[in-house]
């Protein structure tokens, strides 16, 4: 990475590398300012360096002169509740962090110092620390090497060369380990520009807080080639586009990850010329593992495993991969070339790849049949006025949706909804019941990427659900849900 930062700064060092709304940085800016950053942090001889600002240009600053420095870099996700803040920093034993600071910035950055906050001491290696959000209290550390995401970068920039994509716009959070390396490291390795808003300028707040209007101001004025969007993001972009209000005319590739997307919204998104191709990753093995591309797709799929990773079937039908895999969770070393992924799939003749579900969401009705819930709930979150939604049957006869709207569904449109979606259904995993949640979730439960923290969400309301399947309906058996609130 910093030698093809070196690289670019000799050939093309007034090309622009790094925008914000008020500042721009050139690639030769860009180099001198992490080789000035680099040894400051040799100087106070840092082992951990926590990153805990916004997106901006000293996020990336940060982030690239621990590389240079061959130390730990530990980002820290402004979603995370302070108690996950206290339990990351304590865990990866991180001894300064980044911070916003009113004065006095650091060398090398803009308007953000570097404290020491501990003691502790760890030792010096080049690995990125990434925490993810999942779906308990306490996050999990996944330690990965820097030479490894800097092969998935390269891995990333080579499925990506046809394009010829010369700006990216990053959009989810930078603590997020796919727009950091698929954002920001494969851009800077193929020396393109990056426009970094924070998320107030993109409309973001918190974990799935999002105004709208903001959110298409800021790809109207950015007019990015790329971008990486979540699921809930890739809705609001297409029916923004709809609305006449979001003019998304540039993009050349809009990647989607994170959660299954319907099929329905991305044909919606291909009659509006949004050119959107849905990926899938984990963190464990460096985000980004396979990707559909133009002329390279198929409908219903992730697409095909990038160069640096190979993907199979185990006999139970579990997805296993291998290639730039994380060194262990923290505390913990990882044995053996393949990873269990936890993902129910398959990969067809030509190396396409399919995602049934989450193995551990997975339900069994009592009439036996399993239900993979993501199915039913990316079909279901299609719809603009579905905030949020959590598909339940768990050893029963009828299955509940639980619907969080953005703004009220009459009763009519509710079941006409509902209908749309079961006609596409096999009837074992019709939607039966629905009960819509009139209170907003609490960022508790819903993780980095948006998606609910399932089993604490049906914990939360479990006395509800109860009492929905303890209720007479109007269903009958059309397979129609009833109006149930």
């Amino acid at each position: 990475m910093i030698q093809a930062l070196e690289d670019h700064a000799r050939v093309q060092p007034e090309a622009i590398a790094l925008t914000s709304s008020s500042t721009s940085l050139t690639y030769a800016e860009l180099y001198q300012r992490v080789v000035a950053l680099a040894e400051v942090l040799a100087e106070r001889d840092i082992r951990r360096l926590g990153i805990g600002v916004e997106n901006g240009l000293d996020w990336i600053l940060a982030d690239l002169a621990g590389m240079m420095s061959g130390i730990g870099i530990v980002p820290v996700p402004h979603y995370f509740t302070p108690g996950q803040v206290e339990y990351l920093l304590d865990s990866s034993h991180v001894d300064y962090l980044l911070s916003e600071t009113g004065s006095c910035p650091t060398t090398g950055l803009f308007g953000s110092s570097i404290k020491q906050i501990s003691d502790q001491t760890a030792n010096k290696e080049p690995v990125k620390i990434t925490f993810t959000s999942g779906s308990t209290g306490a996050p999990k550390g996944v330690v990965l090497r820097h030479d490894k995401l800097l092969t998935i970068a390269r891995s990333i920039n080579q499925m990506m060369a046809p394009l010829d994509i010369g700006k990216h716009l990053c959009i989810l959070p930078l603590a997020t380990l796919l727009e950091n390396i698929a954002g920001v490291y494969a851009p800077l390795v193929k020396g393109i520009e990056i426009c970094v808003p924070n998320g107030e300028e993109v409309g973001l707040s918190g974990s799935s807080g999002l105004d709208p209007t903001q959110f298409a101001e800021c790809i109207n004025q950015a007019r990015p080639e790329s971008m990486i969007l979540v699921p809930q993001l890739l809705l609001a972009t297409v029916t923004l586009t709809e609305l006449g209000i979001m003019k998304p005319k540039d993009l050349k590739m809009v990647a989607v990850g994170g959660g299954k997307v319907a099929e329905n919204l991305i044909e919606k998104a291909s009659v509006l010329e949004i050119p959107v191709y849905q990926g899938y990753g984990l963190s464990e093995a460096g985000s980004v593992v396979t990707l559909n591309l133009p002329g390279e797709q198929r409908k219903g799929s992730v697409g095909k495993a990038l160069f640096h990773a190979d993907i199979r079937v185990s006999e139970k039908g579990e997805l296993e991969v291998a290639g730039a895999l994380m060194e262990g969770y923290l505390g913990e070393q990882r044995s053996g070339d393949w990873l269990q992924t936890g993902d129910f799939g398959s990969i067809d003749e030509d190396g396409f790849v399919y995602i049934t579900g989450r193995i551990k969401n997975t339900f069994i009705t009592s009439y036996g049949r399993n239900v993979h819930p993501e199915w039913v709930e990316a079909e279901f979150l299609q719809f603009p006025a579905v905030g949020q939604c959590l598909f339940y049957g768990e050893a029963r006869d009828e299955n509940l949706l639980l619907v969080w709207p953005r703004f009220p569904i009459d009763p009519a449109t509710l079941k006409e909804m509902t209908s749309e979606v079961n006609e596409g259904l096999p009837d074992y995993a019709r939607i039966h019941r629905v009960m819509i949640v009139e209170q907003p979730l609490s960022e508790e439960l819903i993780t980095g990427n948006g998606r609910l923290k399932r089993s604490e969400v049906i914990g939360r309301y479990r006395t509800d659900i109860e009492n929905q399947y303890q209720r007479k309906t109007d269903f009958d058996t059309s397979g129609l849900a009833a109006n149930v609130f």
